[in-house]
C-alpha cells in the first residue's frame, strides 16, 4: 500500500468487521499504535491494542486491491 491509512475501530464488533475485510484480500497488513505494531488480520492481536488511540493501517496489495480495500474500509467509517 504504501501509506499508513488512519482506522477508528470503536468495540469487538468493529474489530470482527474490519478483520473480515481484510480477509478478503490477499497480502500481509499490519495495525499500527504509536510504535506498536500487530498482524491487521488478527482479532486477538487487535484486541491488545487501545482503541481509544489512533490507529494506521499498513501493508503490500495491488493497487487495484488497496482502492478496493479503502472503499470498503470507508463504507463501514472505519477510514
Amino acid at each position: 500500500m504504501g501509506e499508513k491509512i488512519p482506522v477508528q475501530l470503536k468495540d469487538v464488533r468493529d474489530v470482527s468487521e474490519f478483520v473480515n475485510i481484510l480477509s478478503g484480500f490477499d497480502g500481509d497488513f499490519d495495525l499500527y499504535c504509536g510504535r506498536y505494531c500487530v498482524d491487521a488480520k488478527s482479532i486477538l492481536g487487535i484486541m491488545t491494542m487501545d482503541l481509544r488511540n489512533q490507529l494506521f493501517l499498513t501493508g503490500n496489495c495491488e493497487p487495484s486491491d488497496r482502492r478496493n480495500l479503502v472503499r470498503a474500509l470507508r463504507a463501514r467509517a472505519f477510514a
